[in-house]
């Protein structure tokens, strides 16, 4: 899995995969750094823009797509109750580098 965050790409298994802006979004703050928890707040507050709050539900709805669209990727979202998300990574992640 290679995520390039300049071109907005998402690549599994050699395939290239489409992500809408925000699950795009989360994915990128799951994985920078890989393996760092991050709170259901922090995502909320990044997602949100100034005059647009995300709906209570809606992270849900992004975490669950990313799940279902990393199957067979060797990583997986776990939720941690009461502390938030962490992208269990497979040896297989590798992140663009900033640029």
């Amino acid at each position: 899995m290679t995520l390039d965050r300049k071109a907005r790409r998402l690549s599994l298994n050699g395939q290239l995969l489409e992500l809408p802006t925000r699950e795009f979004e989360v994915l990128w703050e799951l994985m920078t750094p890989v393996g760092r928890v991050v709170s259901k707040h922090q995502l909320s507050q990044k997602l949100s823009s100034f005059d647009e709050l995300l709906a209570p539900n809606a992270l849900e709805a992004f975490i669950s797509r990313l799940r279902k669209k990393l199957t067979g990727s060797g990583a997986h979202i776990r939720t941690l109750r009461g502390l938030g998300y962490l992208l269990e990574p497979s040896d297989a992640i590798t992140e663009v580098p900033r640029g």
